[in-house]
């Protein structure tokens, strides 16, 4: 992959990128500087993707991890207007209601990496579990758990 498909590759995911960092640390500083750490680490350890059509999934992995240790050093939680204030990324309402559920849900990590996946970036269960290493049954089991946990927020139906 060169430089130029590099930079491509992220710009067309940096606003998925930032979501995902955001649901995990729910602070939009940690949340830029998730994504930034996270593109970063990805350019040094370019060389170790072997497939570059897993690229996109690749780097939601950088970016939840990089958010984890972000969280770990934790910043208080800013509320979700404060969110929809500063975003500069120009995310849609949608997203910020996506956001919303995510946070709300209270998923683990790879059920997040899977409902993301599936709904931003329009992978299908069986790309998701090649792209996450994980069986499909794993990610199916994963996947209708968390649309279960969805259906019981209030206010869904």
């Amino acid at each position: 992959m060169t430089k130029d498909e590099f930079a491509a590759a992220v710009t067309a995911n940096e606003k998925k990128l930032y979501i995902a960092a955001l649901s995990v640390v729910r602070n939009t500083e940690d949340a830029r500087d998730a994504v930034a750490s996270a593109v970063a680490l990805a350019w040094e350890r370019l060389d170790s993707l072997r497939d570059k059509t897993k690229f996109d999934g690749w780097l939601l992995q950088i970016t939840y991890n990089e958010a984890k240790k972000m969280r770990r050093h934790g910043k208080e939680f800013v509320s979700l207007s404060d969110i929809e204030d500063s975003f500069s990324y120009g995310i849609d309402d949608g997203s910020v209601e996506f956001f919303d559920l995510l946070s709300s849900a209270r998923l683990d990590s790879k059920s997040r990496q899977i409902i993301i996946l599936r709904f931003f970036y329009g992978y299908d269960l069986n790309q998701t579990a090649e792209m996450l290493g994980l069986p499909l049954s794993t990610v199916k089991t994963k996947y209708y758990r968390a649309l279960d946990k969805f259906r019981k927020l209030p206010g869904i139906t």
